[in-house]
């Protein structure tokens, strides 16, 4: 018996967010961020708003919209990254340690007042240098999705917003991610940040990829790439933390040169093309109605 062998099948076409955090922690990453921006590989990028270098940096990347206006769809959405564990300024809001936030947050001990000043004034710092709203929230450690921090936020956001709502961003990994570090992140308050999401009306993404254990290993970052690239289902967040150089001190100061020179490259667009994924804003992917119902639907899928 003669014939052709059926094709095998290609990857399934997916649309994703591909998320640049910690803008304006430094010039580095000021820089690094815009240029990736430039070249279509980020469209998304998280700002820490308490950092001496926001203005500037708001200036800048406000430029690179105006340059863009009119595009369509947008080519990148600018979000929040609520900061309530790394002191930036000198004088910052309420700060703690990471372990003591997770803590306090677990048996109710954060005090209310300042967490709620420190939430309004990110989103006034955020506003008065972009003249709007962010596109979404997250969180700088993902303090977003905490205990009493997620309720303080959303309810911020849902009374100076009312039903023009910025898009949340889950931490959820997708099933295929069996890394300690991902889901730990996860188990620290993804599921009632996506049910508290429902009930309140905002979006959310489906999945996140991008956890890892920072190491400024080339290789092992390309086979974690390739590898959430082929196996993340549609509407996935792909978290990174580029820049074209970091300061001494930095606990990423070899991995996020590393990031940028990997998403900077050929070789990561060509592996998107390979697998079939556009990278798209969660404005869009995420938005009710027919352009952002497969992203939504995605989104609002699994438990």
């Amino acid at each position: 018996m003669t014939g052709a062998l059926a094709p095998t099948p290609g990857p399934k076409p997916r649309h994703w967010i591909a998320c640049a955090d910690d803008f304006a922690i430094d010039e580095g990453a000021v820089e690094g961020i815009l240029e990736l921006i430039e070249r279509g590989r980020i469209t998304a990028t998280s700002a820490l708003v308490d950092s001496p270098f926001w203005r500037s940096a708001a200036q800048r990347v406000r430029a690179q919209l105006a340059r863009v206006k009119g595009a369509s769809p947008a080519r990148f959405d600018v979000g929040l990254h609520l900061n309530l564990t790394q002191a930036l300024a000198q004088r910052a809001g309420a700060v703690w340690p990471l372990g003591e936030l997770i803590a306090r947050c677990a048996v109710g001990a954060v005090p209310l007042g300042p967490l709620r000043a420190t939430i309004e004034h990110q989103l006034d710092a955020f506003e008065d240098a972009m003249n709007r709203r962010p596109d979404y929230v997250d969180g700088h450690q993902h303090v977003h999705q905490f205990a009493i921090v997620r309720e303080a936020l959303v309810s911020a956001l849902r009374r100076r917003y009312g039903t023009d709502l910025p898009w949340l961003r889950s931490t959820r990994p997708p099933a295929s991610v069996r890394d300690i570090k991902a889901r730990g992140i996860a188990a620290l308050g993804d599921r009632q940040l996506r049910a508290l999401a429902a009930a309140s009306d905002f979006a959310i993404n489906a999945y996140l990829v991008g956890v890892y254990d920072f190491r400024a290993d080339a290789g092992r970052y390309w086979r974690r790439l390739k590898q959430w690239l082929h196996d993340g289902p549609e509407a996935c967040v792909l978290m990174t933390h580029p820049a074209t150089r970091a300061p001494r001190g930095d606990a990423l100061a070899g991995a996020r040169p590393m990031e940028f020179a990997a998403l900077a490259s050929a070789q990561f667009g060509a592996l998107l093309d390979a697998e079939r994924i556009t990278l798209t804003t969660g404005t869009c992917l995420l938005a009710k109605g027919p352009a952002g119902s497969a992203g939504a639907a995605a989104a609002r899928a699994g438990p």
